[in-house]
C-alpha cells in the first residue's frame, strides 16, 4: 500500500474549470513541441488523445440528463496514475521506469528501449510511443510527476499553475483524507461523488474527487493488468536484462580487442626496420 508520507496530487474535479493551464504548463516545463490542432466534434478537448508529446490531457465528457433536459461537462485530468503496485515498473527490463523514493513512478527516457511491455501491462492505457524516422526505433514517454521539480522542493508544473486550487500537492495520507472530506461536503450537490485512487493498484499517487462514478469518466472501477504480467515480470524481464548485459559485455570485449589490435599495429608501424640505421 502507498506510504503515508509519499507525495500525491489531489485532483478535485468539482473545482476544475477546464482552463487547460495545467496542460500548457506540462508542455512548457517538459519542452515538448506543440501538437497540430485536432478538432474533436462536440467537445473542447484538444488534442484528441495523449501522445509522446502530450503527457497529460484535460478530458471533456458530455453528460446529458434527460430528466431535466440539461447537459453538463465532466472534466478531468488524464495522465499516468502513478500506481504503488505499478505493473509497468514490474515488467520494464531496462529500469527506465522505477518507483521513486517519494512513491510515484519515475521515468528515465534515455534508458527506454521501446519494448512496449509497459503499454501492455498498464490498466489505464497510459504509455504512448514515438518512433525515430532515422533509426525506426520507438521510445515511450509519460508523466514523470515533474520529478526534477518535486525532488528540489517545488510543486509539479500542473499544480503550480492551477488557478482554482483544483490541484494540490500533499503527502499521500493527507491527500486521501482531504479527498474524503471534500466528497462529504459536495454529496448534496453531487450524489454520486466519490474518491478514486486510494483503494486501487496499492494506492495511486493521483487521488481524485469525482462528481460521478469512475465508469462515467472512462476510468476502470477495478483496474486489472494484463494476465501475462507475471510471466513478463518473472521470465521475460530477467531474460531481457541478461541479454542486455551480455550484449554490453560483448561490445566491451569487442572494444578491448579492437583497441589491443590497433595498439599492436601502431607499435609495429612505429618501430624502425631492422638494420635500418645507416641505410637510405
Amino acid at each position: 500500500m502507498a506510504g503515508k508520507k509519499d507525495k500525491a496530487i489531489l485532483v478535485d474535479t468539482s473545482l476544475c474549470t477546464g482552463c487547460k493551464a495545467c496542460q500548457l504548463a506540462c508542455k512548457e516545463w517538459h519542452n515538448l513541441p506543440a501538437t497540430e490542432f485536432e478538432k474533436v466534434p462536440g467537445t473542447y478537448q484538444n488534442p484528441a488523445d495523449r501522445s509522446a508529446n502530450t503527457l497529460m490531457l484535460m478530458k471533456f465528457i458530455e453528460k446529458y440528463d434527460r430528466s431535466t433536459n440539461t447537459m453538463e461537462w465532466l472534466i478531468w485530468k488524464n495522465q499516468c496514475m502513478h500506481c504503488t503496485d505499478a505493473p509497468c515498473v514490474a515488467v520494464c527490463p531496462s529500469d527506465a521506469l522505477f518507483t521513486h523514493a517519494d512513491g510515484f513512478v519515475g521515468f528515465q527516457g534515455d534508458k527506454c528501449i521501446g519494448c512496449s511491455y509497459c503499454g501492455k501491462a498498464c490498466p489505464f492505457d497510459v504509455p504512448r510511443y514515438q518512433g525515430d524516422a532515422l533509426t525506426g526505433k520507438k521510445k515511450m514517454n509519460k508523466c514523470d510527476f515533474c520529478q526534477d521539480r518535486v525532488t528540489n522542493g517545488q510543486k509539479p508544473a500542473c499544480v503550480q499553475t492551477c488557478p482554482t486550487n483544483a490541484l494540490e500537492l500533499e503527502s499521500w495520507d493527507v491527500a486521501v483524507k482531504q479527498a474524503h472530506n471534500r466528497v462529504a461536503k459536495i454529496k448534496d450537490r453531487y450524489p454520486n461523488a466519490n474518491v478514486y485512487g486510494d483503494k486501487i493498484m496499492g494506492g495511486t499517487h493521483y487521488i481524485y474527487v469525482l462528481t460521478e462514478k469512475p465508469e462515467v469518466y472512462g476510468l476502470p472501477k477495478e483496474p486489472e493488468t494484463n494476465e501475462l504480467i507475471a510471466f513478463r515480470r518473472d521470465v521475460i524481464k530477467p531474460a531481457t536484462q541478461l541479454l542486455m548485459g551480455a550484449t554490453a559485455v560483448g561490445f566491451l570485449a569487442n572494444f578491448i580487442t579492437a583497441s589491443a589490435t590497433f595498439n599492436d599495429r601502431k607499435i609495429t608501424l612505429d618501430e624502425p626496420e631492422k638494420g635500418g640505421e645507416g641505410h637510405e
